[in-house]
């Protein structure tokens, strides 16, 4: 386990704890759920690029910095979109597409890691709209 492993899931693991600790406090927001799924693709994101980043240096050179940048971008702007509380369905989605589509596109090489962080971005899209169906739906009497 070289040191940015190490370093990488530490990171990863911080954030997912405090995401868990901050929301165990607030379970009656509406998208609980779902900022804590964009929350644990941001750290898991982050935790694989942090650990990546010496092997794709030594790989690709001064690729890297887009190479692990694009994952991360679309980790990061969902959680931009839900602090401003603007779009946030739209951009989940699309960085879950973007990051899947970037870890499909690099799969014979470091595209494979980010797979489970489009997954979770995907998931919190998913809940993203399942929570507006039940809000309108309760808003109306149904």
């Amino acid at each position: 386990m070289t040191v940015a492993t190490t370093v990488g899931a530490v990171l990863a693991l911080l954030v997912a704890v405090a995401a868990v600790l901050h929301l165990s406090r607030h379970r009656s927001a509406p998208d609980a759920v779902g900022r804590l799924l964009r929350l644990l693709a941001f750290a898991a994101t982050v935790g694989t690029a942090v650990a990546l980043v010496p092997f794709t240096v030594a790989d690709s050179g001064a690729a890297a910095g887009y190479l692990l940048g694009v994952p991360v971008g679309a980790a990061v702007l969902p959680l931009v979109a839900d602090l401003a509380g603007r779009a946030v369905g739209i951009t989940t989605t699309v960085g879950a597409l973007v990051m899947l589509l970037w870890g499909l596109l690099l799969g014979l090489g470091i595209g494979g890691w980010f797979l489970l962080p489009a997954l979770l971005l995907g998931a919190a899209a998913v809940v993203g709209i399942s929570s507006r169906g039940t809000a309108v739906a309760g808003d109306h009497g149904d």
